[in-house]
Parts: C-alpha cells; structure tokens; sequence
C-alpha cells in the first residue's frame, strides 16, 4: 500500500491535509510531537524504519516569528536540525520529501515578485532557520518538492483571520501594518495541492519536477474560471496586511453589521516595532506552479472561514 507520513498535524496544513486525504485510499500515518519529534534522531529513525513511507510531508515547523528572535536554539532545532533529520530518512529510505518553506528568505527588499532561483538573503532568525532547512534538503535529497508560501490562514488553529475576528470584539483601535505586502494563502489549498503532488508522484505521471516552487492563492477574484487573459504574476499582486485585515471585516459586517470596536489604523513596520524585521515585499510568483496546480481566490476561501466561523 501507498504510505504517506504527515508530520504536524495539528497545525494548519497538517489538519487541512487531514480533512482531504482520507478518501484516497492510502496508508497515512499523521503525527505531532507527542507521537514523533522531529528533533529527536532516534525517533525519527524508528517510524521511518517502522512506518517505510513513500511520501513524508513536513507540515511541522517554528512559525513564531518574534519569539524565534530570542529562542533562536528552538527555532534552528525544529526548522533546520529536524528538517535535516527527515532529508536523512527519506535519502535511507528512497522516499519523496515534501516540505513547506516561506517567503522569509528573501528580504523583500526587491520590486518585482520573488522566483524560485531568486537569491535568498533572510532579514530575520525565522527565515534564517527555514533556509537552513531548505539547504540540508538540498544537500542531501535529489527527490524533493519544496513549497515556498506565504500568509497561511484557515478555520483551524489561531492565524490572521482568526486574529482579527477576536479583536473585533474589543473597543481598542486595531493597528495593522500597511506597508508590508504578501500573498493571503488558504491553508486548504496547499493541502490540495500536497495531495496532487502525491497522486502524480504515486502515478508516475511526471507533471511535478522535483525542486522548489512558490505557491500562494489568487488574487483574481476570476481566478476559479477557465480564463486565461491575465496572467499569473499579474494575479499575484499582493495585499498588505492592513488590506487582509479590511477584508475580514468587510465580510465579518454580512454577519454582525455595524459592530463596534472595529477601528482599523494603518501603521507603518517601524510605528508597529515588532521585535523581527520582516520583508516589505513579501510576494511570490507562482507562475511555475500554476502551469500544473491553479490555486482559488482567497477572498473567497476567506468568506469560507469566516461563514465556518461565525456559524
């Protein structure tokens, strides 16, 4: 049987993979760091040795951005040292890594949107570690998809949306950045996406390459039709966060219309102070993928979490 390994599955891709890939037919083995650490070598060597996956997505990861800024040794522990440890398993055992990435590695400091060939030069210890990972993989891996993403957001866990719903309720200015621009991604749609590269992978269709791709959801509210006009770097134009957060409340207000304590302020990176320094420009082109695997509109994933959400 086809065995597929998840690790973190209790985070937003993890659990999104998991409400998507029960009807395939497949072995799947989901774990956290209460049943596999990944940080910990002779773990990750008995449920490989145990379990012999064909496929390992790592969807576990570091993802506190500020916290990683003081706590560097956890954050190089899960993002580097225990992506290493599975790139080592899955070269022993011949399997195919998949592993999640992000737009921290470039600096933003760029115009134009990021390609996969473009230099990393990560501004904060978040992106630093990721890249760390993304190296060890490379090192030691020939058969491996990395996906770089941005903005992730869903009905599990806490994320931006989510955020944002909970201080709606409070009677404080809600300061945004505005100055900051990236790519809103449903965490649905990379989990759609993992299953398809399984799928082709299984089949040996050969639609995916292996090696690194940037994905992110669309921008174009047409972006679910079959129309080819614009094109994809187009599509991927990007928001600020001030943008992301407005739109949250524009659909919070189709079900609680006029609610107060939704005073938005724009505020720029430096008037926010956040203890890491983020990319400005944070966008991705995801033109390479989505010759294979077209993402959906976020907006209209985010009307899906916030209806999930409100009901």
């Amino acid at each position: 049987m086809y065995r597929l390994l998840v690790t973190g599955q209790k985070g937003q891709i993890g659990q999104a993979i998991r409400d998507r890939i029960q009807d395939q037919g497949w072995d799947v083995l989901f774990t956290d760091i209460d049943t596999l650490d990944i940080t910990n070598a002779k773990q990750v060597q008995s449920v490989f040795k145990r379990f012999k996956p064909d496929v390992v997505v790592n969807a576990s990861g570091y993802t506190d951005v500020d916290k990683a800024e003081y706590d560097t040794a956890a954050a190089e522990s899960i993002n580097a040292y225990g992506v290493y440890l599975l790139a080592i398993q899955c070269h022993n055992f011949g399997a195919l890594f998949i592993h999640f990435s992000t737009e921290y590695i470039f600096s933003g400091h760029g115009r134009r949107a990021y390609l996969e060939d473009d230099t990393p030069t990560p501004l904060n210890v978040y992106g630093r570690t990721k890249l760390q990972g993304e190296q060890y993989i490379k090192t030691y891996l020939s058969r491996y998809i990395i996906i770089r993403t941005s903005w992730v957001f869903s009905e599990y866990g806490q994320n931006f949306v989510t955020t944002m719903l909970s201080l709606s309720r409070e009677t404080a200015p809600i300061r945004v950045v505005n100055d900051q621009i990236g790519c809103p991604t449903y965490a649905g749609d990379l989990a759609n996406l993992v299953v398809d590269i399984a799928k082709d992978y299984h089949a040996e269709t050969g639609r995916y390459r292996f090696g690194d791709y940037n994905f992110c959801s669309d921008s174009d509210s047409d972006s679910d039709s079959d129309s080819d006009s614009d094109s994809d770097s187009d599509r991927n134009s990007g928001v600020s966060w001030f943008d992301f957060a407005y739109a949250v409340f524009e659909e919070l207000d189709k079900y609680k219309p006029g609610e107060q304590g939704r005073c938005l302020i724009g505020v720029t990176s430096e008037e926010y102070a956040s203890i890491a320094t983020r990319p400005k420009n944070g966008i991705l082109d995801c033109h390479k993928i989505s010759l294979i695997f077209r993402p959906s509109d976020w907006r209209c994933k985010l009307r899906h979490v916030i209806a999930i959400t409100m009901t």
